[in-house]
């Protein structure tokens, strides 16, 4: 049984959906810009967790950036270091 009407059961979720976002920021990718929601706190739940890198290709990464990049931008970075290596 609730207590709250239905506005206020709304109003309730509305804010703790606001509150919930609220915990991760919006930042540029440090490549190509395209906004990102940053979890670096959650990293499983992070965008760029998909992209599985080994040892070898996180350190080239780290090497050309600092900042937190976009699944694609990860994506392409390994791509190139791989080209690279096979050549």
């Amino acid at each position: 049984m609730s207590f709250l009407t239905g506005n206020q059961e709304s109003l309730v979720y509305d804010l703790v959906s606001l509150w919930s976002m609220a915990k991760h920021e919006i930042i540029p990718c440090e490549r190509c810009g395209t906004p990102i929601e940053c979890k670096a706190n959650s990293y499983t739940k992070c965008q760029c967790s998909v992209v599985q890198l080994d040892l070898n290709e996180v350190q080239y990464i780290s090497e050309l950036h600092d900042g937190c990049l976009c699944a694609k931008c990860l994506f392409e970075l390994q791509q190139e270091y791989r080209d690279a290596v096979a050549s």
